[in-house]
């Protein structure tokens, strides 16, 4: 603790100063004020713990002192050296605050029993604050994941949208680049426990301390999103360098394996969602480039420029059979697809494989995490360039891949799910009785085993809206129905409609009607 000495007697500041020195070690006396506006001076400039001082001195007594520095927002302790003549006196130091009184002459037991309290006060309200400050950076944390989280998710085509999430996330943006990174552990959803989960993050946050800022958060089952901003740019080479040295860092000192997709980097916020979107597409393609390696995206876009592209009518059709679940359909799409590739002589054994991968890329992406670790037959061993080169010829191939198909076509029956048509509307049914809860994209569509990219798609391709705005319509609606019909609180309905900001739930609101709460409830017709 730093104490400071005001006495205008100096042999009463020297005997303080041996007996702080002899009785109270862990204290340290680092200046001497001989009165009142020297002390004021001393004391704003060394920010003491403590402040020891007499209350009859020249120029301005000690109260007159702690007055002046209150006023000026000191956080220092204050002991008074009082004699019984000074009621008075100790009177007005009790409206100042001050608590803590020696009486001259000063004794040894008695000075370190004083500063002993004060120190025990001072050690309280600093457990207070930092429990205070704790709370605070985790409503914080949660406020700012729950804004990057739907960011990650809205689609890089709302940008109006993508503002208010920024708002919201409070993210620097001058100047700043971003990128995105999605890793995912090997195992089943329970690889991250808590205790390797906190320290996948210490061990993410050192390896791209450069960085200036960087938010990491689980974002589905085994899935860690990650996304980076700078000042200036980020060397793209640098980044994925750094992400490999994580990898292997994991690896070996916590013995988790992981797969990672990187999207590229993004001049702008706006661009988040987008590099988003491309890591969670690099990452899909573990299926080729094999589980436990770093995928950036440009080697995705070089892989794809090499092959010779399917016709995209034979993709869709294929991928129409599988949403319905149409085995007929799909063996069809199947054998066309092989006649076509039939008629392609310039494709080697190797280049005929990929092929096929890239063709159930289509589907096994639009799988979700826990599907894919629930189905067997669609594991490491099938999808892998590994597993496909034991067929050599097409027609070796062509039964595989008819094989694969009726595989994933089973097992969407198997765990009852919905045919694409029907879709949609059991999501909204779902969203519709589950509003009030903190729900992801990536939750919701893990719960209906599909991947959060596709989902995304396919939930604007049919609704004309992103998921998150769905939802936020949907919120509004309720809060709207609860301002009307009910006299709770703007607080308590932001709870209830699932948003835990409550300047955020009114910015929202605003947003969508036009109004804050307040007024929408104020304009109500009479009844």
């Amino acid at each position: 603790m730093r104490l400071i000495l005001v006495d205008d007697e100096k042999g009463i500041v020297d005997g303080l100063k041996k007996m702080i020195g002899r009785y109270l070690p862990e204290c340290k006396v680092v200046g001497v004020a001989h009165n009142g506006l020297e002390g004021v001076k001393l004391i704003q400039k060394l920010q003491p713990d403590v402040v020891i001082t007499d209350i009859r001195m020249p120029q301005a007594d000690g109260l007159d002192m702690i007055q002046m520095l209150r006023d000026e927002g000191s956080k220092a302790k204050f002991i008074l050296l009082s004699g019984y003549a000074d009621f008075e006196y100790a009177r007005r130091g009790m409206q100042l605050g001050v608590q803590f009184y020696i009486n001259k002459p000063v004794e040894e037991e008695q000075l370190r029993d004083c500063v002993h309290q004060v120190m025990e006060t001072i050690q309280t309200d600093r457990a207070k604050l930092r429990e205070v400050d704790d709370l605070k950076q985790e409503v914080h944390s949660r406020k700012q994941e729950s804004a990057l989280r739907d960011m990650l998710d809205v689609g890089s085509e709302n940008a109006e949208l993508m503002e208010e999430l920024l708002q919201a996330a409070q993210l620097p943006t001058d100047g700043a680049s971003f990128a995105c990174i999605l890793l995912e552990f090997d195992g089943h959803a329970d690889a991250l426990k808590e205790m390797s989960f906190q320290q996948v993050l210490c061990k993410i946050d050192l390896a791209l301390k450069p960085y200036r800022g960087v938010y990491r958060f689980r974002y589905s089952g085994s899935q860690v999103a990650v996304v980076v901003s700078h000042s200036g740019a980020i060397g793209y080479g640098d980044l994925v360098h750094r992400i490999k040295t994580l990898k292997e860092g994991v690896y070996r000192d916590l013995k988790l394996s992981m797969t990672v997709g990187i999207g590229t980097v993004q001049k702008r916020a706006a661009g988040i969602s987008q590099s988003f979107e491309e890591a969670r597409y690099a990452l899909s393609y573990k299926v080729v480039k094999g589980l436990d390696t770093v995928i950036p995206y440009p080697e995705i876009m070089d892989l794809n420029e090499r092959s010779h592209p399917v016709p995209e009518e034979l993709e869709a059709k294929l991928e129409a059979g599988l949403d319905n679940m149409d085995e007929v359909e799909c063996v069809g799409t199947i054998r066309e697809i092989f006649r076509w590739m039939e008629g392609e002589p310039s494709m080697s054994p190797a280049e005929l494989q990929l092929q096929c991968l890239n063709i159930l890329l289509s589907s096994v992406r639009k799988m979700s995490f826990q599907q894919l670790q629930q189905n067997d037959f669609l594991g490491r061993h099938i999808l892998s360039l590994e597993g496909i080169a034991r067929f050599r010829t097409l027609e070796r191939l062509e039964e595989w891949m008819i094989q694969v198909i009726r595989r994933m076509i089973a097992f969407k029956l198997e765990h009852n799910i919905p045919k694409k048509k029907d879709m949609i509307t059991q999501i909204k049914d779902y969203l519709s009785k589950h509003y009030n809860e903190s729900i992801s994209l990536a939750e919701l569509a893990a719960r209906f085993f599909i991947s959060p990219y596709y989902l995304s798609q396919f939930f604007k391709q049919k609704t004309g809206d992103t998921y998150v705005n769905y939802l936020a319509q949907l919120r509004i609606g309720k809060a709207k129905e609860l301002l009307e019909k009910t006299d709770l609180k703007v607080y308590e309905i932001c709870q209830l409609v699932g948003y835990s900001d409550t300047q955020h739930f009114a910015r929202l609101f605003e947003k969508l009607t036009g109004c804050k709460p307040s007024e929408y409830r104020r304009n109500l017709p009479k009844l």
